[in-house]
Formats: C-alpha cells, structure tokens, sequence
C-alpha cells in the first residue's frame, strides 16, 4: 500500500504514491482471498438456481398470460376481418322548415318537415346527406358496422399492448443476471 495511506509522511523530492485498491499487492491472492472467492461464486451460484425457480414459474405465468391475450387477439381481429362494407356517419330524422313562407312549416303551430339523413364528419366538417326512403335501414345497419370495426380496432389496440408488456414480463423471468467477475488468474493487471 502507498505511504500516504499507511500515514507515512511524503517527502518533497519523492513521486506521489500510487494508490491502488488491489489486495494482491500486499498478500497473496491464493492465500488469503479463495476462500471469499469460492464464497462469492457459491452464493452467486444459489441466487442463478432461486433465481431460476422463481423465474421458471413467473415465466410459465407470462406464457399462459400470452396465450390468452392470443386468443383475445384472434378474437378481435375476426371481428375487424368479418365486415365487407361499412359507412361512416350515423343515420337519424332531422326535422327542419323549408323556408317557404307559405308552407305549413313556417306556422308557429305547423309541423316540421322530416328527412332521414346520414352524418358524417370528413377533416374536421360535418356532412349531412338526405336518404331516400329505402336506404336508412340498410346505412343504418353499414354504419352500426363502422362502430363495431371502431371499438374492436381499439379493443386490438388495448390486447396488443397488454401483449407487449406481457412479453417485457417473460423477458425479465428468462433474464439471468450477469456472471461474476474472472478470476484473478487471467487478469491483467493495470498499472
């Protein structure tokens, strides 16, 4: 060890002392450190083995987890794939006045006219486009699918993340941690 940590003065002419926090400078290794040594491996050996214990069931959870979210994956997106036609917008009655000043409409007590309409919004605008009298219940039905691809894209959406976060899980079970450091043996050493 150097002489400014063993509390020896320095004198001035003299080089600073190397400070160095390698024991192998003032004992042997081989006497003095195998048996820490052996301790450290022994111990790092039982941590891999309960270590792999508890990661081997954790592991077989997150398998089951994701075999599960597969099936939920599947399902939704059966239900994506299942629709052939779809329209965006809703189907309602609209009652307005015409504006005709002679029309029955624009009596305080008159009634309104009525139109079926499809809604729909494009880049921020809304739409309004009038049916004919055959159409509402087929663009109802078209749009009651647009809704139902919308919430089973979110619903793959949702089951997608959970799968990745599901594998994050497994990854961390099957992770080892690092081996201990080499021997000493085949060290170099740094001067």
């Amino acid at each position: 060890m150097s002489r400014i940590l063993r509390g020896t003065p320095q004198k001035k002419n003299q080089s600073p002392a190397h400070f160095s926090l390698d024991k192998t400078d003032d004992i042997g290794y081989k006497e003095s450190c195998d048996v820490p040594v052996n301790f450290m491996r022994a111990a790092y050996e039982r941590r891999s083995e309960e270590h792999a214990v508890s990661s081997a069931d954790q592991a077989s959870r997150q398998r089951q987890i994701l075999v599960s979210l597969s099936q939920d994956y599947q399902r939704h997106l059966g239900e994506v794939l299942w629709h052939r036609e779809l329209v965006k917008g809703s189907v309602y009655e609209l009652k307005t006045r015409c504006g005709n000043p002679s029309c029955h409409c624009a009596k305080p007590q008159g009634g309104l006219h009525a139109a079926t309409v499809l809604s729909w919004s494009e880049a921020g605008k809304t739409h309004l486009r009038s049916l004919a009298a055959a159409d509402p219940v087929r663009l109802r039905r078209l749009a009651e699918n647009y809704r139902r691809l919308r919430r089973a894209r979110v619903a793959l959406a949702q089951v997608h993340r959970q799968i990745l976060a599901a594998i994050d899980r497994l990854e961390q079970a099957l992770r080892l941690p690092p081996p201990p450091p080499a021997s000493g043996k085949n060290r170099k050493r740094r001067n």
